[in-house]
């Protein structure tokens, strides 16, 4: 299974995909994040999103998406661009007809470290190590994509296990 992994932002939306090969193993295809001119309007940045995603999906071909859900904003009008992002995201997988999965963060921090309250540079460290990486991925963003990407792989072997087993 082939993961997208999207963390999104307004300031930069980070992306991962994310495989398990034939042992189960998992393996990272690639990563990035996606900037923004300096002053680009919300419209500019919402189109860019959904380019560079659309890109990102038609070359690497993955089969489903996740995404982070939303679980907190500075402020209102923060949320609400944050919620544009997200929706521009969702619509660059729906539209290549992949499903979407959202993940609160503590799911996320627990299904790549083990405990949902863990610090951001414990989950960067745990995202290189089981990827085999040689370095945190940077930006910040492509390493908490992967790390969604990740949790959704797990979410799924697991999911899959208790099907297997009643």
């Amino acid at each position: 299974m082939r993961i997208l992994g999207i963390d999104c932002g307004t300031e930069c939306t980070g992306y991962g995909v994310v495989e398990t090969d034939a042992r189960d193993e998992l393996q990272c295809i690639v990563f990035g994040g996606i900037t923004f001119p300096r002053h680009a309007h919300m419209a500019d940045k919402l189109r860019i999103i959904f380019e560079k995603l659309s890109h990102v999906i038609e070359e690497h071909r993955p089969d489903q998406v996740a995404i982070e859900d939303v679980f907190y904003a500075v402020n209102v009008k923060s949320a609400l661009k944050l919620g544009q992002a997200r929706g521009v995201a969702m619509l660059a997988a729906s539209s290549h007809g992949l499903p979407v999965t959202e993940y609160a963060p503590l799911s996320i921090k627990s299904a790549v470290v083990g405990y949902g309250k863990a610090e951001k540079e414990q989950v960067q460290m745990m995202v290189a190590r089981l990827l085999r990486l040689d370095d945190i991925p940077q930006p910040a963003d492509a390493s908490d994509a992967l790390a969604i990407a990740i949790c959704h792989l797990h979410t799924a072997a697991t999911l899959c296990r208790q099907t297997a087993g009643k």
